[in-house]
């Protein structure tokens, strides 16, 4: 028959944690934490500077698009929301094109010919979508673009129509961030619509022309 050793006997297993290694693991992940928490949110700051970049290109494109095929007009709305610094961007689709395709102003028949808001058929409310994140900055030359079915675009309700221009880019005490963050302008030829991408270059302080 096995015995134990007066030794063996004198051996007591122990199960859990001490207080002091608790301490020690708390300790450890509090530290851990504050260097993983802000690369948490500068990703997440630099991805909604990614995502409203596509969104804005992407958004022109599809009224250059949209506005040819069906031999109408649109119009892009670019400004702050009303009270806030929160950026927004939104548009609306009309079927009747704009007399001469200019830009001085809106026909009548152009709001009851209305087909879409911001991705949405149109619902009789002119209300459209945020398509934006809101949670970087981004702004615009000027708040309101026609773009007209004869292919080309500009600041409505002038008589030149002047040229889009978009940056997004993120901004610390009112001042954009280059440094820890991208940046992006987007500019619309006003006679082909032609949309240009630019990047902030850090290494010489200037825009670079993406392919």
């Amino acid at each position: 028959m096995f015995q134990f050793s007066s030794k063996d006997k004198g051996l007591k297993r122990q199960f859990g944690f001490t207080l002091l290694e608790l301490l020690v693991v708390i300790g450890i992940l509090g530290v851990s934490a504050g260097f993983i928490y802000p690369e948490i949110g500068k990703w997440k700051t630099k991805r909604n500077i990614e995502q409203d970049f596509n969104t804005v290109v992407s958004t022109i494109n599809y009224l250059k698009i949209k506005t040819k095929a069906i031999n109408g007009s649109s119009r892009l709305y670019c400004a702050k929301v009303y009270g806030t610094d929160n950026p927004l961007l939104s548009y609306e689709i009309s079927l009747h094109r704009n007399t001469g395709d200019s830009f001085l102003t809106l026909d009548p028949e152009w709001s009851s010919n209305k087909i879409e808001v911001s991705g949405a058929k149109f619902d009789g409310t002119g209300v459209g979508k945020n398509l934006l994140t809101g949670k970087v900055n981004v702004e615009c030359s000027h708040g309101h673009t026609l773009f007209n079915a004869g292919g080309n675009a500009g600041k409505l309700w002038s008589v030149l129509g002047d040229a889009l221009e978009v940056t997004i880019n993120y901004k610390v005490s009112g001042v954009a961030d280059y440094v820890n963050y991208n940046a992006y302008k987007v500019k619309v030829n006003t006679a082909t619509t032609f949309v240009q991408k630019y990047k902030w270059d850090l290494a010489t302080g200037d825009w670079r022309e993406l392919n």
